[in-house]
């Protein structure tokens, strides 16, 4: 995995960043994850396909910002957004 830093923004993917900019919930949990957890969560975007898996991922995302699970983000978010 490149070393390049997305808690700035700058690196974000766009379909991402926008779809984010949609849903303050999932916003607040990106911004919350650590350095590796975004990094994962980056390399799991570049796997989806569809304005609607985009959507279904930052929902999961603002699922997890509301209720927390003991797992963490990894455990918690679906097998259809792997590497």
């Amino acid at each position: 995995m490149d070393k390049r830093s997305y808690s700035n923004g700058l690196d974000l993917p766009l379909g991402l960043s926008m779809a984010m900019a949609q849903n303050p919930l999932a916003m607040s949990y990106f911004t919350n994850l650590t350095a590796e957890q975004k990094e994962m969560l980056i390399g799991r975007v570049h796997n989806i396909n569809s304005k609607r898996e985009m959507q279904e991922l930052v929902q999961d995302m603002a699922n997890n910002a509301v209720e927390p699970h003991i797992g963490g983000y990894m455990s918690d978010m679906s097998d259809r957004y792997t590497m």
